[in-house]
């Protein structure tokens, strides 16, 4: 016994030994989790909160950002019996959830360790050999890092870059969000204006099942007590089965420190902002929410970004917008690029809708610590393609992925893989028999690993260096209507262009440029979802202190790509 080790017996603290551990009992972790527990592995799943589900359950993220194709849904096995049994469609009431999360560690016997914090790792590199809370030690060899920060892998030593320091832009991270929970909402109510023609054709609300969204018109009048720290957007709605409905729409700005206790203190904070929200909202629509009265906030923050791994792989956003395969994909991903603002009242990121693309397994993968995979948000993915890879169904499939890969290797012999030689996921993911057979298995749980729909690359068309470029940066926006292509023969629409510059601005703040912007938006508002035109755009360029453009007609997406990539360094 490792003298560490017999310390610890020594001073009455518990140990424990495992084949998997698993850090983090978010959606990912525990779909991690239950699918090595079901492979046959000894699985503890550690969490330092209070409840299993992590953002569905604890942040009330009660609407599940779905991506199909003409097969269905692109996700499988443990994530399809997931969404059947909380009800078959993207809203869902959140206690159902976490009964289902329940049910599902149950049945596959995982052993989960509740209001555990990380409170230190032991390290030998390039192998993790223990995770220490302050109720125990957990030894295992292999483990897996499900937090929505990867937390433990940042202690083990693997290396990340911050927020969308990748870009070259700032190392902001995208706005986080409070859930809160309204009672006294007359749901009939709310269905009906928000189907209503006016308000579809011209904002873009719906209502459908359980989901709300829209009021884009109504909260443009909120004015935040700190404009700098909060911004309200339009409201997503979830009803539950309490008749209560959840509202995705507070946003949080300046979350720079990945601190529990920080975290917990701008949520308090938030908590205050969401009355005031609510009490705007009965003010202004007295119709629909002149009752409403604010239950309760969500336990935790909806965090949308943190840190993202350096990986063996790590995933680029034309990759994710075209639809790329790998050999080694291990989950399928197709929701759109779609980004949350990094500043109050910015623009939020379009970027269009990916072909289904393939997610490697070499994207979960630390360089520096041999035993360790990360399954969340903050994987081997570059800032703008977590746009997409961030959602959680995605992020559900590769955690059964990775479960499924340390049961591979704890269970080599009973695979068929004696003469492969590996024993950490560096080397499976280096070894074509391994990863032929980790694919295999989770085809054979249930899983999908392609798609008939491919992407459009154009790398023969004019602008496409550019806006490759442009896209891995975040400053190529295009509708959700491109579907698999950067549409570079396609006209740009005038709210594209200048959301591009307005992001641009907002980073490197040329408080000047911005303005005029701005000034753009509000002037040609009506104009924004139609082609640009080149007599506009020149004039635009003439405000920003640039040449006109000559001409007369519309501006290819891949004409403005070059102009773009000068005007943006």
């Amino acid at each position: 016994m490792p003298r560490w080790i017999a310390l610890l017996v020594l001073l009455g603290l518990a140990w424990a030994q495992y084949d998997l551990v698993v850090y983090g009992a978010t959606p990912q972790g525990v779909a991690a989790a239950v699918a090595a527990a079901q492979e046959g592995l000894k699985v503890a799943l550690v969490e330092p909160g209070r409840g299993v589900g992590g953002v569905l359950t604890q942040g009330w993220l009660a609407t599940l950002d779905v991506a199909k194709d003409g097969e269905g849904l692109l996700q499988g096995g443990l994530f399809r019996e997931f969404y059947r049994r909380v009800g078959g469609e993207p809203s869902f009431d959140v206690e159902r959830a976490e009964e289902v999360f329940w049910d599902m560690l149950r049945q596959s016997g995982v052993e989960v360790r509740l209001e555990e914090p990380l409170d230190g790792v032991e390290v030998e590199a390039p192998r993790l050999l223990a995770l220490k809370t302050p109720k125990a030690t957990y030894q295992a060899p292999y483990f897996l890092d499900a937090s929505d920060t990867a937390e433990l892998a940042f202690r083990a030593g693997a290396s990340f870059t911050l927020g969308r320091e990748d870009t070259g832009l700032d190392r902001r991270l995208m706005a986080a969000t409070l859930v809160f929970r309204l009672e006294g909402v007359p749901w009939g109510a709310v269905f009906l204006a928000l189907n209503y023609e006016g308000q579809v054709r011209r904002t873009g609300a719906g209502a459908w099942g359980r989901s709300g969204w829209g009021f884009g018109e109504l909260v443009r009048g909120y004015t935040p007590s700190d404009p700098t720290r909060y911004a309200l957007r339009g409201l997503n709605l979830s009803r539950q089965d309490d008749g209560s409905l959840l509202v995705n729409a507070l946003l949080l700005f300046g979350l720079e420190g990945l601190d529990p206790l920080e975290l917990e203190r701008r949520r308090q904070e938030a908590a205050l902002e969401a009355e005031r929200v609510v009490a705007f909202l009965r003010e202004k629509d007295p119709l629909l929410f002149g009752t409403a009265r604010l239950a309760q906030v969500a336990p935790l923050l909806y965090i949308r970004e943190s840190r993202h791994l350096k990986a063996l792989y790590r995933l680029r956003a034309e990759e994710v917008l075209l639809g790329k395969d790998f050999p080694d994909a291990v989950a399928l991903g197709g929701y759109p690029l779609d980004g949350q603002a990094y500043f109050p009242g910015e623009t939020p990121y379009l970027l269009g809708t990916p072909a289904p693309y393939g997610v490697p397994f070499r994207t979960l993968v630390p360089r520096e610590v041999a035993n360790l995979l990360v399954v969340s948000q903050a994987a081997g993915f570059d800032s703008v393609a977590a746009f997409s890879a961030r959602v959680v169904p995605l992020q559900m499939a590769l955690g059964e992925a990775a479960g499924v890969a340390a049961a591979l290797l704890r269970l080599a012999p009973q695979a068929g893989l004696e003469r492969v030689p590996m024993g950490t996921f560096q080397e499976l993911a280096a070894s074509p028999n391994a990863l032929e057979a980790l694919r295999k298995r989770l085809l054979e749980r249930g899983g999908r690993l392609s798609s008939r729909e491919k992407g459009r690359a154009e790398t023969d068309r004019p602008g496409y260096r550019e806006a490759v470029s442009l896209l891995r940066r975040g400053l190529f926006a295009g509708p959700y209507y491109l579907k698999g292509t950067l549409g570079l023969s396609e006209p740009i629409l005038l709210g594209d262009f200048l959301a591009n510059l307005e992001h641009y601005y907002r980073a490197k703040d040329p408080e000047e440029r911005l303005r005029v912007v701005l000034k753009a938006r509000e002037l040609y508002r009506e104009e924004l979802h139609k082609p640009l035109r080149r007599p506009l755009l020149s004039q635009i360029l003439q405000a920003l202190g640039e040449p006109p453009l000559p001409g007369e007609g519309g501006v290819s997406r891949g004409e403005a790509a070059k102009l773009l990539s000068r005007l943006l360094p």
